[in-house]
């Protein structure tokens, strides 16, 4: 389930030279989503393979209070990051045990869940960034810092829309050569979504 990377990362630390400035209004912006809910479609590239994978699924997210990343195709697989607490989902759909994914899972989804309310939009020690001037996109370039994200990837590519600075691709370059494709679309926001959707999520 590493392909669940792709969430809705986004960073703001100066170690790369600038080439475009972020819109000063987009960390307002990004306070302002309470509900998001959007369809995805994922395309994997594996270096050794000439054909892609494909997989789809839906990300539900509510402010301070949960995050829901799951596929439907080929199996509904994911995961939930709920009050600092993670689980994982299986094939079924259905939280499982822990299989030694769960700390790399909660480093990834406190980020997404920092990206989405904005907070890492302010500068941190995970990766070097550089803005790339793009006419229809606020295109960012992300390097991983930290060793235990550099020995899985080289590179993170997000592709923001200008009209509302919501997240449209996600482009993760991975060490093997392989490379992953996320296209959001069906975005909504600040719909209401009931507190109860993500209790059949939780572990009794």
């Amino acid at each position: 389930m590493f392909n669940i990377l792709i969430a809705l990362i986004f960073s703001l630390p100066a170690a790369f030279p600038v080439s475009q400035e972020l819109p000063p209004d987009m960390r307002a912006a990004l306070k302002e989503v309470s509900t998001l809910t959007c369809d995805f479609q994922q395309e994997r590239e594996v270096s050794v393979l000439t054909e892609k994978g494909i997989s789809r699924g839906r990300l539900v997210y509510q402010k301070d209070v949960a995050l829901l990343w799951q596929y439907n195709m080929p199996d509904h697989s994911g995961f939930i990051f709920r009050n600092n607490e993670l689980v994982l989902l299986g094939k079924d759909g259905k939280p499982v045990a822990d299989n030694g994914a769960g700390g790399l899972f909660r480093h990834i989804g406190n980020i997404i869940l920092m990206g989405l309310n904005g907070d890492i939009l302010d500068e941190n020690d995970d990766f070097m960034t550089q803005y790339v001037s793009e006419s229809d996109y606020i295109h960012v370039k992300l390097v991983p810092i930290k060793r235990e994200m550099k020995r899985i990837l080289t590179e993170l590519e997000l592709f923001f829309r200008k009209e509302d600075y919501m997240i449209q691709t996600v482009v993760i370059h991975e060490v093997s050569g392989d490379k992953t494709t996320v296209r959001m679309g069906n975005m909504r926001i600040n719909v209401p979504i009931e507190d109860k959707m993500f209790e059949s999520y939780v572990s009794k």
